[in-house]
């Protein structure tokens, strides 16, 4: 029988990576404090946690084994990548485990820089002396030999935009275009290894989400309207994907699923779903819609996913200055979503719970889902629950951020806080 890892990686209030049970205990803190972490993203294998960090002065990539220490902190953890200049953004383990790839950002420059690493100790310095790949924005996925990456770089409406596959390992290699990318982030490697996806933008100018691999004969092509969003099913070739219903630059919309081998494609919901993840065994689809926002500020509260990709952040939302104004846009800003569950096969789809949202999960998690999807899991190694950064009020009436775990079968029961936290991923296994 497999022995499931089975644990929850978070950033605490103070900035520290730790590491704890889906039932709160056997809490680790793997940092010393020193350094102030995010996004802490774990191994395929469950063996070792990557997580961007670092002070004031010096930001970098490091990397933790998850093991009782006797002091109960690895006050130097190993290091894969620092610099005063360049900020880590974002990483993403290779299938493998053997590499690890990340994107660095410098202020003032319109263009970040893909590097890989090795993970195995004295590797790590001639892999990551030289990005691999330049662009702005930057997205990927590795497949699933860990030997290729298919690489997006660059706005739809940019002429240095790219969409082609590389070789991490030889950036002099040749590098063929696939196709001029389209109103899309995140490409997508079927698990298979079949099929690959992408949008595009046709000669007459319109959205088109595309399929291709060497098992079709042509590609496959869906028109599509504004920005499409897709994560392909990690047991199956089926590909999940939303888009808007109306010609806006945003993904947001009904959420479909495409079988690449029958060609079907049908809608799962018609609801305007903001995020959505795969569970592990491909059977469910956990997604977010918004709860309470009022139709006409809607486009002014969430994340807008071209601005994010340019700034990081939100559409600004302008105001007269008037008491009313500003009343009226405190109530609306609290922002609540609704977390759904819909089985893929069968179609049948009901609310978990309605809750208000970390400001890390919603300001720079959920605009880059389709990346995030790849590298950082919510869901449990069983699929039957996810773990979520949520704001709940304690005893003192202060507004926290909170780590929950949440039931993901239907009557399965409240979402439980495991600790207070910002951000949180299960482990893979």
């Amino acid at each position: 029988m497999h022995n499931r890892l089975n644990r929850i990686a978070l950033i605490n209030l103070n900035g520290e990576l730790e590491t704890l049970s889906p039932n709160g205990e056997d809490r680790r803190t793997l940092t010393s404090g020193e350094r102030y972490f995010q996004f802490p993203a774990w191994s395929p294998d469950g063996s070792r946690i990557a997580a961007v960090g670092g002070t004031r002065e010096m930001a970098g990539v490091f990397v933790f084994a998850d093991e009782e220490t006797a002091y109960r902190r690895q006050a130097d953890p190993h290091s894969v990548f620092e610099s005063d200049q360049d900020t880590p953004i974002y990483c993403y383990w290779s299938p493998d485990n053997e590499h690890l790839s990340f994107v660095t950002a410098r202020a003032g420059e319109q263009s970040m820089e893909l590097h890989v690493a090795s993970t195995r100790g004295d590797a790590v310095a001639s892999l990551v002396s030289q990005p691999v790949a330049t662009g702005q924005p930057c997205f990927w996925d590795w497949s699933l030999d860990g030997k290729r990456i298919l690489l997006h770089t660059g706005a739809s409406n940019d002429d240095g935009s790219s969409l082609t596959f590389i070789d991490p390992f030889n950036p002099a290699s040749n590098r063929a275009p696939i196709a001029k990318p389209g109103l899309f982030q995140a490409p997508g490697i079927a698990r298979s290894g079949r099929y690959f996806a992408f949008a595009q933008v046709n000669r007459k100018g319109e959205p088109q989400l595309v399929v291709d691999g060497r098992h079709l004969s042509q590609r496959l092509v869906i028109e599509h309207q504004g920005i499409a969003a897709m994560s392909w099913s990690p047991m199956r070739d089926q590909l999940a994907f939303i888009s808007p219903t109306e010609p806006v630059r945003t993904y947001y919309g009904p959420l479909r699923l495409l079988d690449a081998g029958t060609q079907d494609v049908r809608t799962l919901t018609e609801d305007i779903v903001l995020a959505f993840f795969w569970s592990p065994d491909g059977r469910h689809i956990a997604y977010f819609t918004i709860a309470n926002v009022a139709e006409q500020i809607f486009d002014m509260v969430l994340p807008n996913p071209e601005a994010a990709a340019l700034d990081g952040g939100f559409l600004a939302y302008e105001t007269d200055g008037s008491e009313d104004d500003m009343e009226e846009f405190e109530e609306d800003r609290v922002l609540r979503l609704n977390l759904w569950c819909v089985n893929v096969e069968s179609g049948e789809q009901h609310l978990i719970t309605t809750f208000e949202p970390a400001d890390l999960f919603v300001n720079q998690f959920l605009p880059f889902f389709d990346q995030y999807a790849l590298s950082h899991r919510i869901w449990s190694p069983d699929g039957t629950c996810v773990v979520l950064p949520m704001v709940k009020r304690n005893e003192e009436g202060e507004d926290r951020p909170v780590v929950c775990v949440v039931p993901m079968l239907r009557h399965g029961g409240r979402p439980r806080i495991i600790a207070e936290g910002m951000m949180a991923a299960w482990s893979q296994q």
